[in-house]
């Protein structure tokens, strides 16, 4: 799957019905992190269309540092992004070193958009907070 979600499809040719099937990498990409950050900050069961959408609760785990944490939560955000962010592929999440200050959970996230015969890779960190709040940034 390519381009753009449905919604910004139908948004973009409003605006613009010249500019229909024209998007440019750098799009995509912004459209991919913008559905990442939705998707991460789901909780889980609280979608209509899919109660396995989303992340689970993270307040009880975000003080939980052991390695076995970590990876069921890799695991689980591999398994998320693969079923609803089809855009993004070859995904890899791996935990990053703990902050001594912040109480907080951290990981990459990496992958590859294809695009037009184009591999745009993506790297992105997110941080999960005590109260199991996720942001994104790119890297």
């Amino acid at each position: 799957m390519q381009g753009l979600r449905l919604l910004e499809r139908l948004q973009k040719m409003e605006e613009d019905p010249d500019s229909r099937g024209v998007w440019d990498a750098q799009e995509i990409r912004e459209s991919v992190f913008l559905h990442l950050l939705e998707i991460l900050n789901s909780k889980q069961g609280s979608a209509l269309i899919a109660d396995d959408i989303g992340m689970p609760d993270f307040t009880d785990i975000v003080g939980d540092f052991r390695a076995e944490t970590f990876a069921r939560l890799e695991k689980y955000i591999i398994r998320v992004i693969g079923k609803y962010e089809p855009r993004l592929d070859q995904v890899k999440v791996r935990a990053l070193p703990k902050d001594d200050l912040m109480l907080s959970l951290r990981f990459k996230v990496e992958g590859v958009i294809n695009f037009k015969r184009t591999s745009i890779r993506v790297s992105f960190e997110t941080i999960v907070d005590p109260e199991g709040k996720i942001s994104l940034s790119e890297k």
